[in-house]
């Protein structure tokens, strides 16, 4: 039988989920959270962590998968790419290759060597005083901003570097200097190397300074940073000898200048790709899903559809009880996708969400101006705990 393994359960793959059922594959899903939506919805379901790679390995050669596809965190990703390569399954780069895109300190030294342009870097505390302050403390492996701060002077550092240890699985960190700009991302579908389609996004973090939390597909970036990141990804694509896929890029714009942040290949999360796809009409869970299930991509791709959509994840800047939100706004359409009820406890940002909005603005200017300021346009009502 056609068997793919979806190696999360979280509700961000249910675009990803539907895909693979569309495409007739006999789906599993695999997590630790009973609880998640998606164990719900596949065919078959496993109770499984998969940041245990030996377990992971174990189930897919136990079940004969043809092919794994993974979620939309890294510890995902690196684990379906363990898993791949041990089984020679399809959509993945060498396992080696993947570590150097996903883990910070390895895409920094990598950069480096290649001249790419990100901010100056150290992996070791030992050498702070070659940046300048301010700096931010990264774990090398976290997601979603967990674990990373900001530090003005060496004291500052030590005590951050020691917390951000406790958020990477191998207790490693970065420092890096700390740019003043705009925020962007990047996804791009690459075919032979070659860019497919893709697409840039104005990302803003209003609640938590780490944590993009409003955002919408940019009508605003300059032309000459468009093709600069174009040409840096083809470049990226081959300096590591890619295969088709995602190459998700987090980028500063400070100027005429753009610097690297971070780069994944894959899937964001909060419904980014819904984000894509209501704006634009392409179905990026499908692009992002085809070549892990065998499927080579289209030759062409196309924007079919053209509206000036928001993306909001309503988060706090407390630990609170969740009781209601409201979309103060005069737009043509919006979408509420709700992820705690009435009641429940919600953590602060980054380590809780109370729901995503999708809002259909009247025009790109509305749009640009009202993005970046979702966080006073929307009403949460939570009871302190």
């Amino acid at each position: 039988m056609n068997n793919i393994l979806l190696c999360d359960a979280n509700f961000c793959v249910l675009p990803i989920l539907e895909i693979i059922h569309k495409k007739k594959f006999n789906l599993t899903v695999a997590g630790s959270l009973i609880s998640d939506p998606c164990h719900i919805l596949a065919d078959h379901s496993v109770k499984l962590d998969y940041s245990n790679y030996n377990a992971l390995l174990k189930h897919a050669e136990e079940k004969k998968y043809i092919g794994i596809v993974p979620g939309c965190n890294d510890q995902s990703y690196l684990s379906s790419s363990f898993v791949a390569e041990k089984l020679s399954l399809p959509g993945f780069d060498s396992y080696e290759t993947a570590l150097i895109i996903h883990h910070k300190d390895k895409f920094r030294a990598f950069a480096e060597e290649h001249q790419y342009s990100i901010p100056k870097a150290i992996d070791n505390i030992n050498d702070i005083s070659k940046l300048n302050f301010p700096i931010l403390i990264k774990p090398i492996d976290s997601f979603s901003g967990k674990g990373i701060s900001k530090a003005y002077n060496i004291d500052e550092a030590t005590t951050f570097w020691s917390q951000a240890k406790s958020f990477s699985s191998e207790g490693a960190v970065i420092a890096e200097e700390f740019i003043e700009g705009e925020l962007y991302s990047h996804s791009a579908f690459i075919k032979n190397k070659k860019i497919l389609i893709d697409f840039f996004v104005n990302e803003y973090c209003t609640v938590y300074p780490y944590q993009v939390n409003s955002s919408n597909v940019s009508t605003n970036l300059q032309d000459n940073i468009k093709t600069q990141l174009r040409n840096w990804t083809e470049q990226f694509a081959d300096d590591l000898n890619l295969c088709d896929g995602l190459i998700h890029t987090q980028f500063l714009v400070k100027d005429d200048n753009f610097y690297l942040i971070e780069v994944a290949r894959r899937s964001p999360g909060d419904l980014y790709s819904q984000l894509i796809k209501k704006s634009t009409g392409v179905d990026y869970a499908e692009l992002y899903a085809l070549p892990f299930c065998n499927i080579e991509l289209p030759e062409k791709v196309i924007t079919v559809t053209d509206k000036y959509i928001s993306r909001h994840t309503v988060t706090t800047d407390k630990n609170c009880i969740f009781i209601s939100t409201k979309l103060n706004i005069d737009c043509l359409n919006s979408l509420y996708i709700p992820l705690k009820n009435t009641g429940e406890i919600m953590k602060k940002a980054p380590f809780g969400k109370s729901g995503i909005y999708f809002i259909e603005h009247k025009s790109k200017v509305e749009m640009e101006l009202l993005t970046k300021n979702l966080k006073e346009l929307i009403e949460i009502e939570t009871l302190n705990l």
